[in-house]
């Protein structure tokens, strides 16, 4: 009986990691391999949220919300468009804080969504969600760097924590003009790294790209109910913005 178990929760998982794309596109299968490799992985619609416009019609600031918290012991999360020219979004560590993040993205044209989330047996699961939009989001100069007071806002932060009854609920924003360096005369300025921590121990270091809409705004869900906590904006000029909740 214990052997026909086995075989039978071997065959379902082999089918599931075989299964179907939801949402073609010609760019998956290139950068499923430059981001996980050859490690296994799974579509799971059922146990990943993603939240998109049902039509992006300012493909600068396209709001996603992503919860997979279904998902127990998650050790990361990783998002990326297919089709955007910089295809990675943001990968973060989850060991201590919740895989649940609402952003801001910029669209290039329309593309599926993933969300890519590791579970503690070393298996990824894959969310997909198509996000309708006529595009041209990446290729858009910043609005804040035109801005004639740019020197004095930039790195300017602001938060609130919410409490919950489990968990903590942080929101918080950076004046960045988040370049993507892909229009002629323009470099690459944006947050790269973001860095949270509690009074007593860092919770997680997030890798960030210019694919993130500027003047940026992050929901993060900490599974602790620490009173303060502090937040670090790093960018690709060497600046290290700080933000104390």
């Amino acid at each position: 009986m214990r052997l026909l178990l086995f075989f039978i929760s071997t065959f379902l998982l082999s089918s599931s990691l075989f299964a179907k794309n939801p949402i073609f596109s010609p760019t998956f299968d290139d950068l499923i391999k430059q981001t996980i490799g050859s490690e296994k992985y799974i579509f799971d619609d059922k146990n990943i949220q993603i939240k998109v416009p049902n039509f992006a019609d300012n493909p600068v600031q396209v709001p996603i919300y992503v919860n997979a918290s279904k998902i127990k012991d998650a050790q990361k999360m990783i998002l990326f468009a297919d089709l955007n020219p910089i295809p990675r979004i943001i990968d973060m560590q989850t060991t201590k804080i919740l895989p649940v993040i609402s952003i801001n993205i910029k669209v290039a044209q329309e593309t599926p969504l993933r969300a890519l989330v590791l579970d503690s047996k070393g298996i990824w699961h894959i969310g997909s969600k198509n996000i309708r939009s006529n595009g041209g989001g990446c290729d858009v100069s910043s609005q804040a760097s035109t801005n004639s007071d740019f020197a004095k806002f930039l790195g300017k932060t602001k938060g609130k924590v919410f409490k919950k009854k489990d968990k903590n609920r942080i929101k918080a924003s950076i004046f960045h003009p988040m370049e993507t360096g892909l229009i002629f005369g323009n470099v690459e300025f944006y947050i790269n790294t973001i860095k949270i921590q509690n009074d007593k121990e860092l919770l997680s270091t997030i890798k960030t790209s210019s694919a993130i809409s500027e003047n940026p705004r992050f929901i993060f869900e900490i599974k602790d109910n620490s009173k303060s906590y502090k937040i670090n904006f790093l960018d690709n000029d060497g600046n290290d913005f700080e933000l104390e909740l």
